[in-house]
């Protein structure tokens, strides 16, 4: 059993592999999912308390990989602190989960897709499922991001195009204070000093410039993908609210 949560001897995780296909495919279409069914889930009468559930899964997720770490005598601080945009997301996400904070969503909301999408187009992963850490992965990316997604579309929480920016400048200020903690404790979090081997083997070119400039470049991907959804679920309950506002007022004149 303690081999699961090694990071050794595992089966290889191949890039753009079946395995990599298949997480994507099912993200996707889960997220399809929850928009087509999205009446339903916000007529379901335990909704909100599906958001305590999420929040366990991923306090659960973090505590297992932390704990393992630390008992298995893997942990080493200068990569295993919090402090990769994804694990920051995460915890801040668990309390908007938890406290049903609306305008910290606003933000977070973004940070979901900026951190998560670049990680599932490009893992950083050595091993597949026979190994913990590709569950960590996937619950702190793939699951993460269809989390907010039910946030978005069931609960209802509001995201509009002026959160961008507001969004893109906390994101900065995050990787501002991480850059100082590197240069200070020569460490590499959110990937600010060097990118994945991987990726100077697959484009070359990136060598060519820092990796804070294709970090921003991929962010900014990232809202932009992350508001769509968002524009749309907007658009969509605005007509509705139109469309009511119509039939009432053609009632009043029956």
């Amino acid at each position: 059993m303690s081999e699961f949560f090694t990071e050794i001897n595992g089966i290889p995780f191949q890039i753009f592999g079946h395995m990599h296909m298949l997480l994507s495919f099912l993200t996707i279409s889960i997220s399809i999912l929850l928009f087509i069914h999205r009446d339903k889930l916000r007529g379901f009468k335990y909704k909100e308390n599906v958001r305590y559930i999420l929040a366990a899964i991923l306090f659960i997720n973090m505590t297992v990989y932390y704990i393992s770490k630390i008992i298995l005598g893997i942990y080493d601080w200068k990569i295993d602190l919090p402090l990769h945009f994804c694990f920051i997301t995460g915890y801040v996400f668990m309390y908007i989960l938890i406290t049903g904070n609306r305008n910290l969503y606003k933000v977070i909301y973004f940070f979901t897709f900026a951190g998560p999408v670049p990680a599932m187009v490009w893992p950083d992963l050595a091993f597949s499922y026979d190994r913990y850490i590709f569950w960590q992965f996937v619950i702190s990316h793939h699951f993460m991001l269809l989390c907010s997604v039910y946030v978005l579309i069931a609960l209802e929480y509001k995201v509009f195009k002026k959160h961008i920016l507001k969004a893109f400048i906390v994101g900065n200020v995050i990787v501002g204070v991480i850059t100082v903690f590197n240069n200070i404790f020569n460490t590499n979090y959110i990937m600010i000093e060097e990118l994945p081997a991987q990726i100077y083997r697959m484009y070359p070119f990136v060598q060519y410039l820092p990796p804070i400039f294709w970090l921003e470049m991929v962010a900014i991907l990232a809202i932009i993908i992350a508001y769509i959804p968002a524009h749309l679920i907007n658009k969509l309950d605005n007509s509705n609210e139109d469309e009511c506002m119509l039939e009432d007022n053609e009632l009043k004149y029956v």
